[in-house]
């Protein structure tokens, strides 16, 4: 349980003023509030998100905003994208259709209207030690990733002074720690997920963008652990079914990858098949469909 002495910078999105006194009267007798920042509708809320300099600790967020043609859960993909981790909790009167599609994410949670100042303060200091602890894996995951990226940088370094001392033989130690670096990735990788199976055809193409563009490569770490630890229903992933094919679905990584797997009917572990950096859709439609046996009749 979180320490009652522990304080946090909150972040309150509602519509309604009078919910907004209540929950900051709450948490300041609590001793949970540091500071607070409040918004009554999504647009100035996501405004405030993209220029801030200082990360919310915590974000209450109203699931229905009267008037304004959004809903809490339609902007939870918005806040995704800069603020992965932040623990999200939706003030809901739990309506399951509403809410159906943010079940999956980890870091977002329900607490149901009205509320009682005890049942909040409450559900606060689970909610807070839960996600403290689903974090740690991936801040541990992200110091392992900054170690790779350093050593990245140094391989380009090196590889630019052999280009300029144009010693053909030079590049074999280069390659070697090249290889090196990207198992040592993709190794954690593995450690890490649980849900989720790489096969030697989406190691390839995850090999291809590190060496071509890392800083995209480092993008689709994140999301792909974040794809993991949640589900086929992670908003903001847009998840599709393939077309002509059984048990195969496209999710969205990022603006610019698609990652394309397999859902076993068999197992929880989906098996990762390939990514698509460009976009690419009639050749991976044509790969899936040419390669089934060597992903689906693992099940048989």
């Amino acid at each position: 349980m979180t320490p009652a002495t522990e304080q946090y910078f909150f972040v309150l999105a509602d519509d309604d003023p009078r919910l907004h006194e209540y929950v900051t009267s709450i948490l300041d007798e609590a001793g949970l509030m540091e500071r607070h920042e409040s918004f009554y509708d999504p647009v100035s809320f996501l405004a405030f998100l993209q220029e801030s300099d200082e990360d919310p600790d915590v974000i209450l967020l109203d699931v229905h905003f009267e008037g304004s043609g959004l809903s809490g859960v339609d902007i939870l993909p918005h806040i995704r994208e800069d603020f992965p981790y932040v623990p999200v909790i939706l003030l809901t009167g739990m309506d399951a259709e509403a809410t159906d599609e943010a079940q999956s994410d980890v870091f977002t949670y329900f607490i149901p209207k009205p509320v009682s100042a005890q049942q909040l303060t409450s559900m606060l200091h689970f909610y807070l030690g839960k996600s403290r602890k689903s974090a740690e894996l991936m801040n541990n995951f992200m110091k392992e990733m900054e170690e790779i990226k350093g050593y990245h940088q140094l391989l380009e370094e090196e590889v630019e002074q052999l280009q300029e001392e144009q010693l053909k033989m030079s590049t074999q130690p280069v390659e070697a720690k090249a290889d090196k670096s990207f198992e040592k990735v993709t190794e954690i990788l593995e450690s890490i997920m649980t849900k989720s199976q790489p096969m030697p055809s989406f190691v390839a193409d995850l090999e291809k963008v590190y060496s071509t563009q890392f800083k995209l490569f480092k993008k689709v770490i994140e999301t792909l652990i974040r794809f993991d630890v949640q589900d086929a229903g992670t908003p903001g992933m847009n998840i599709h079914k393939v077309k002509g094919t059984q048990n195969v679905f496209s999710a969205r990584l990022s603006r610019k990858v698609r990652l394309f797997y397999y859902n076993s009917p068999k197992t929880v572990r989906k098996r990762l098949l390939r990514l698509d950096i460009y976009h690419d859709t009639k050749g991976m439609d044509k790969w899936i469909k040419n390669n089934y046996h060597s992903y689906a009749e693992m099940d048989e």
